[in-house]
């Protein structure tokens, strides 16, 4: 265990620890392609474990390998650098929302975040300071497409199909031991209305950041009101547009950003690796204690529901105008929806150039974008913070495990789910970091993604030293944690109609996105293997 302290090198050049727009949208954009060249010699190469994705749980996952297991690993990511979303995700004012003391591997804390929420550039820093450390670089292959990862029965492994999309040289790649973390935020929602391919002026998805545009004296249209436009509206003020028109379809529930007292406790405390673990734990703690309010709907619920709500009420009356709360407001249950931690957003609704419309676009013109009211808005540029495809995000490439068995298949008639949110059925030695279930509307994803690691590094010993030919969890115990959760997740508030909302978080036929259970619960599950529930294969 040990410390990091950031040079800050970030903050003097941001464009270093950011995506260049051009290769964003070749691998995010919808007109991908895969580069293929079949002339070109079929790569092969051998290691005992596969990492697909380098964002947070690719990186976490490798510092388990190395700190734990000591075997070789490959890492496969599709863009030309490690960090995940936080190297793909540059729009203005991206930060996290989540502390940065808790939002971070425990094993690395950083000793100089310059505020609690730090910004994109800073936090792709952090990721860049562990791979320089443990020299990931070495083992990755970058700017690499992953097509199929496909079970090899008679030899126990796992053979992976991908493209250089470079050179468009193929790749075959063979483990003991493949483990997923593609992560669920990737793939961006595309937003297509009627006729907008006709629209002469710019667009982006705020996923795939065009820092080439000038918003100078432009009329600008955002799209949506989640968690990325509550930081992108704010944070576009500064490139002084003519106007900004944010069109929305629904509401979320906004709480005050968080106080200053976290950050001065982290400055005061935060110089050795004590205070940082003092600091680290008191914010999961007030964090979990949000728990209740999502679970059900007993006293203790109901208090915690009252009780946040009135905060973000309060908070939000006082800072929006008024013209503006019926519109923004929420009227359902708190939590249904992802908790929005302001900065900027509520006061930045107070700028004369700032329009919010609870509208939808049903048509975009050359300059200009047609609302479902009748009413026509003139557009120079247009900015979708629209949200990720979930299910697209967690199928990012054909998986084939035992019998032939297809788990993008099952996943699509079944829905998407992951025993303890790590294992699927009759995909043997295959690991989720994180997988369907772990996310939550008040924790920290990266304690997810530790804890999944954690469980990782329990499991996988047996099969690495031989002990164990291959391990699979057993299709009732999928099914039976499957059941288990939908039936939690429908008496919560995520996205239900118990919720009274529409969520990311539930698709129609099942929510694969929240854990069912407390942090505390999820913690102890991750280190508590349940042997029994596997089949081993000897």
């Amino acid at each position: 265990m040990s410390t990091i302290t950031l040079s800050k090198e970030s903050h003097k050049n941001p464009e270093k620890f950011r995506i260049k727009y051009e290769d964003a949208d070749a691998v995010l954009g919808p007109k991908k392609v895969i580069k293929k060249d079949e002339s070109l010699p079929v790569k092969e190469s051998y290691s005992k474990v596969t990492i697909i994705g380098a964002g947070f749980g690719g990186i976490t996952t490798a510092l388990s390998i190395i700190k734990n297991l000591g075997c070789d690993f490959k890492i496969f990511e599709k863009h030309d650098d490690l960090g995940g979303t936080w190297y793909a995700n540059t729009y203005p004012g991206c930060a996290s929302d989540i502390p940065a003391i808790w939002y971070s591997i425990f094993d690395e804390m950083v000793t100089n975040w310059s505020d609690s929420r730090p910004p994109q550039y800073e936090m792709q820093e952090y990721m860049q300071e562990i791979v320089k450390k443990y020299k990931l670089k070495e083992s990755c292959y970058l700017s690499t497409q992953v097509v199929e990862a496909r079970y090899m029965e008679k030899s126990a492994e796992w053979q992976v199909e991908s493209w250089d999309l470079k050179t468009g040289q193929k790749i075959t790649h063979r483990s003991k031991i493949l483990v997923n973390c593609s992560g669920g935020l990737v793939v961006p929602n595309v937003f297509k209305p009627k006729g907008m391919e006709t629209f002469k002026g710019n667009y982006m998805h705020s996923a795939i950041w065009d820092h080439s545009v000038d918003f100078k004296g432009k009329q600008v249209i955002v799209v949506g009101n989640g968690c990325s436009a509550a930081q992108v509206v704010p944070a576009l003020l500064d490139y002084e547009p003519k106007s900004i028109v944010q069109t929305i379809r629904s509401q979320h529930y906004i709480f005050p950003p968080h106080p200053k007292f976290l950050y001065f406790l982290y400055w005061l405390l935060g110089w050795n690796r004590i205070g940082l673990v003092m600091v680290r734990w008191l914010v999961a703690v007030v964090a979990e204690s949000r728990y209740p309010m999502f679970a059900g709907n007993g006293i203790i619920n109901r208090i915690m529901r009252w009780v946040n709500t009135r905060a973000s009420l309060r908070y939000m009356k006082k800072t929006i105008p008024e013209k503006y709360h019926d519109i923004v407001i929420p009227k359902f249950k708190i939590g249904c929806k992802r908790l929005i931690f302001d900065y900027y957003y509520a006061p930045a609704l107070r700028d004369k150039r700032i329009d919010v419309k609870l509208d939808e676009i049903t048509e975009v013109k050359p300059h200009s974008v047609v609302l479902k009211s009748g009413i026509e808005l003139p557009a120079d540029i247009i900015v979708a913070c629209t949200g990720y495809n979930i299910t697209q995000s967690m199928n990012p490439y054909h998986i084939i495990g035992r019998d032939g068995f297809d788990l993008n298949q099952t996943w699509k008639e079944e829905g998407q789910s992951a025993y303890e949110t790590i294992l699927v059925k009759k995909c043997p030695n295959f690991f989720m970091v994180p997988g369907p279930n772990s996310a939550t509307g008040h924790s920290s994803v990266v304690l997810a993604i530790e804890n999944c690691a954690k469980y990782f590094s329990l499991v996988a010993p047996k099969i690495l030293n031989g002990e164990i030919k291959s391990l699979e969890v057993k299709s009732e115990k999928y099914e039976e944690w499957f059941s288990t959760t939908q039936d939690l997740l429908r008496k919560s508030v995520f996205g239900t109609a118990f919720g009274g909302c529409v969520s990311w978080y539930s698709n129609d036929k099942v929510n694969p996105t929240a854990y069912p259970y407390s942090q505390i619960t999820y913690f102890r599950r991750m280190r508590n293997v349940k042997w029994q529930d596997f089949n081993i294969e000897r």
